[in-house]
């Protein structure tokens, strides 16, 4: 990611350090030249803030899919599950017009512990949504790996789960 930091935490407790300050530094310049999805996502009040409902932060990966939207264009949507502790909403972001995907998966440590109900890619950690020439780019940081899209534009539609 060129803005949002993210580093490693080291300790009795090890986990990542997560700073998107210097992305909301640059965003109010950034807002202007991102397609209109893009900008409503990334300019949202809640995206960034930690303790909102509405932050990304937490989110569970839960499954791509991708295909021929016709007039030459790929679209492709990522759903993110809520983390039951934080969020009351799935979050579904549908990429418009695609023309680069990338997704690494950390690699499993030789001692790892796997249990059926154990997660690869994990929680969203932060992402991040830059101009690009003819769209927008989407890199998402999870803590088992990493998804970064090129896209014409993307929509993200938080949807609420229903209650007992």
């Amino acid at each position: 990611m060129r803005y949002v930091v993210i580093s490693r935490a080291e300790g009795n407790w090890p986990g990542n350090n997560l700073d998107p300050e210097p992305y909301l530094r640059v965003l109010p310049e950034l807002l202007p030249q991102l397609p209109p999805g893009a900008r409503e996502f990334a300019g949202a009040a809640d995206h960034y803030d930690f303790t909102a409902v509405r932050c990304v932060k937490d989110l569970q990966f839960g499954s791509l899919t991708a295909g021929e939207a016709g007039a030459a264009q790929i679209s492709m949507s990522l759903r993110f599950a809520p983390n039951p502790a934080k969020h009351d909403a799935a979050l579904t972001v549908r990429y418009l017009g695609v023309s680069e995907f990338r997704i690494d998966v950390k690699q499993l440590g030789e001692k790892a512990r796997v249990w059926p109900e154990s997660r690869r890619l994990g929680d969203l950690q932060l992402d991040e949504i830059l101009p690009v020439d003819g769209g927008c780019t989407h890199e998402i940081q999870l803590t088992g790996g990493h998804i970064f899209v090129r896209c014409t534009d993307l929509v993200a539609e938080w949807e609420t789960t229903a209650g007992p």
